[in-house]
């Protein structure tokens, strides 16, 4: 009963705080999120990320749907050889000034937790600059008891779990929204399991978590869902369909998952994940995803590619996909 009314009192004061647009300085912040995929998942040399991204923008059109305003994105996270093409396309249209926030959903390949984790830092380094946090916001949401902010560890110990520290969903999307917004903050947000205190999966938490979220969402605010598609061969102990046709079998699902997004079918989502067992990296954050974007908004499929097809392999692949959603 008492820990009912102390997270009670929490969420009232949460909600004050978001309201006022008050923050109080709760968390310590470590100055900077230093780079760590630099040089292994993309370019590490400031010239040749610019030259990459030059290329790789060059050859997508300025909303090439036409579909009105953007409000949302889903991208991949791999190393930029198999999927920057893909993240290009989907932030193709984005325009200096265009917005102020970038909302990141993704996943934690490192760390399994419950609840969704905010690193205590007031900006990412990349090899192209830093790029802001919104401190203020992420305090604020620090506040809900369905949000935990993590101050990283100067010195890792061996063995340690590094959340923020290592991961890289986050990290290797950015040099291709600072080429293209220059000055915007982020909101990066881990998404970890939907579970109550008694450690079962609870609707309650998960519905609190998308209700605090929707608060700091506005016109001059992107949601982006940084998350890869379906894993495919031993490597991810997946291998459902016929393995003498993998790309197919693992296209047949990312097909249905992609469907499954662009609709916003959460009930289907779920069933998807239940029924296949395919061990999606971003599952959470889609769950977070297709609650938090616009009502109204329409969902179009930007690309998709096959790692397995990219590099010629008969045994391990993963999808990716970009989708954005316009309202008009």
């Amino acid at each position: 009963m008492k820990k009912n009314k102390v997270e009670a009192i929490k969420n009232v004061v949460f909600l004050l705080l978001i309201m006022l647009g008050i923050s109080i300085p709760l968390h310590s912040a470590e100055k900077i999120r230093r780079f760590a995929h630099a040089g292994i998942l993309y370019p590490g040399e400031p010239k040749v990320i610019r030259e990459t991204l030059d290329k790789l923008y060059g050859n997508e059109s300025t909303n090439p749907k036409g579909q009105g305003r953007l409000v949302a994105c889903v991208v991949p996270h791999s190393g930029w050889g198999l999927c920057g093409s893909l993240i290009a396309k989907s932030f193709a249209e984005l325009r200096e000034g265009q917005f102020e926030n970038v909302i990141i959903l993704a996943p934690s390949h490192y760390v399994i937790f419950s609840g969704c984790s905010l690193p205590s830092v007031q900006g990412f380094a990349t090899p192209l600059g830093v790029v802001r946090t919104n401190f203020v916001r992420m305090e604020n949401l620090s506040v809900s008891p369905y949000f935990g902010m993590y101050s990283l560890q100067r010195n890792i110990k061996k063995g340690s779990p590094q959340l923020h520290e290592e991961e890289y969903s986050v990290e290797v999307i950015l040099p291709f929204l600072q080429y293209k917004l220059k000055k915007f903050s982020i909101i990066p947000i881990l998404v970890g399991d939907f579970k109550d205190s008694t450690g079962k999966e609870s609707q309650i938490v998960y519905a609190g978590t998308v209700n605090t979220l929707r608060r700091i969402v506005d016109e001059k605010t992107l949601i982006v869902l940084s998350t890869d598609l379906t894993p495919w061969g031993a490597t991810f102990n997946f291998t459902p369909g016929n393995v003498d046709n993998m790309l197919d079998s693992q296209k047949k699902l990312d097909e249905q998952l992609i469907n499954l997004i662009v609709n916003r079918d959460l009930q289907g989502l779920q069933d998807f994940f239940e029924s296949t067992k395919a061990p999606v990296c971003g599952r959470n954050a889609i769950y977070l995803f297709v609650a938090l974007v616009p009502k109204n908004a329409v969902g179009v499929p930007i690309g998709y590619e096959q790692s397995g097809r990219k590099m010629n392999l008969k045994d391990t692949s993963l999808g990716f996909a970009s989708i954005n959603f316009y309202v008009e």
